[in-house]
């Protein structure tokens, strides 16, 4: 299906939003700087957007598609359970993405959602859709009882290590996420319910 102009400016100029807030944060995004990124004059995104609240709603489901885009690939090539596992908490942490300054933007993000329901509406739904990926893969091995703790702490553990990831004295690697977490969870799985996991599916 032909893309209109219109669609394709409005993704350059996301794409330009996206651009920005990695390099500016939530509180940097200003009109201009979008704009600039777009290489298009800062008068336009009024045409195609009512409002640059609007062009920051869009950006962070990007924004956010980067990740799980990531994610996806990943998990096309897992044969089990616990290789799809590996590849939604490895796919959480690209090495091209976990550094300082869009960990910090992340985290302005994370602000901002809490005076925001629009982006705080955006949280919650990448957060349900990181906690049904994760239940997915372990809900024949962990109890009822016992799948909302387990998809909760490393749901926790992933945010966790990208609030690290922006402190100043940070070394955290992308590699030393994804092994902390996989540590805890070996420990909370155990040796047996993962050996079930990795039986192909």
């Amino acid at each position: 299906m032909k893309r209109s102009i219109e669609d394709i400016r409005r993704q350059e100029l996301i794409e330009g939003a996206y651009r920005a807030f990695l390099q500016f944060g939530i509180d940097g995004l200003t009109t201009a700087r979008i704009c600039k990124e777009a290489g298009m004059s800062p008068g336009i995104l009024s045409y195609y957007f009512k409002s640059k609240d609007e062009v920051l709603f869009w950006m962070v489901r990007h924004a956010n598609r980067v990740i799980m885009d990531e994610v996806a690939n990943r998990m096309k090539a897992a044969t089990n359970r616990w290789d799809r596992l590996m590849a939604i908490i490895e796919g959480n942490f690209p090495e091209s993405l976990f550094e300082q300054n869009i960990a910090n933007a992340w985290l302005s993000f994370y602000v901002a959602s809490a005076r925001d329901p629009q982006l705080e509406r955006l949280q919650r739904l990448f957060h349900r859709r990181l906690a049904s990926n994760i239940s997915s893969c372990v809900s024949d091995v962990v109890s009822a009882a016992a799948l909302k703790d387990f998809v909760e702490t490393v749901a926790v553990l992933i945010d966790g290590c990208w609030l690290h990831r922006a402190a100043m004295h940070s070394q955290t690697t992308s590699f030393g996420a994804v092994e902390l977490i996989k540590t805890q969870v070996l420990q909370m799985l155990g040796s047996d319910r993962i050996s079930g996991m990795m039986k192909a599916s």
